[in-house]
């Protein structure tokens, strides 16, 4: 199926979002944006309120739309509601996951990946991949949001990566406890 020109448009904002090229100082408005990609604003339109509804760009009325950048506050908040959503996901994994799907987060404790793109470090995609071994359809896509806020914050641009192998080490040896205080340890507060 042919994607629509709105996912176009929105695919490549995104892109330039998570790679930087967008100055998160810059208002983006929906004529410039229209004719940068030679469409008409209905589809830019589109794009721009789904960004807006995820989080990635605020609307300033009349003005046009900008990066959202979250304040301390707000990232904590963040941060209090990932730390229960992923004791939960570690309780689960140790229920449910296999040793093979547990092992499988290794894959994202070695070298740095997905340069300035939030969604692809490999702090975002381990915690994204603990939601997935636990066999809970829904948690995936609940994470996700909030990985990206952390993420979008930078606030864990210098993952520590040996907090991950030790929650991994948890999670084979079946230690809720060892398991979810690592968790607390790596997903910190501002």
């Amino acid at each position: 199926m042919a994607e629509k020109l709105s996912e176009k448009v929105y695919n490549s904002i995104k892109a330039d979002i998570d790679s930087g090229v967008i100055d998160n100082r810059s208002f983006l408005s929906e004529a410039q944006l229209a004719k940068q990609f030679g469409v008409s604003k209905a589809p830019v339109r589109d794009a721009l309120h789904l960004l807006c509804s995820q989080g990635y760009l605020i609307s300033y009325p009349r003005k046009g739309y900008m990066i959202n950048m979250y304040s301390a506050q707000e990232i904590n908040q963040v941060q209090v509601i990932r730390r229960q959503l992923e004791k939960l996901c570690v309780e689960l994994a140790i229920e449910n996951a296999t040793d093979e799907e547990i092992l499988s987060l290794k894959e994202f404790t070695a070298l740095q990946m997905g340069g300035n793109d939030p969604s692809r470090t490999n702090n975002t995609m381990f915690h994204q991949r603990l939601a997935e071994i636990t066999g809970n359809q829904y948690l995936p896509g609940i994470l996700q949001d909030l990985l990206y806020k952390a993420s979008m914050a930078a606030i864990k641009s210098s993952s520590n990566l040996e907090k991950h192998e030790h929650i991994v080490d948890a999670l084979l040896e079946r230690n809720l406890e060892k398991a979810q205080q690592y968790l607390e340890e790596d997903i910190m507060l501002l």
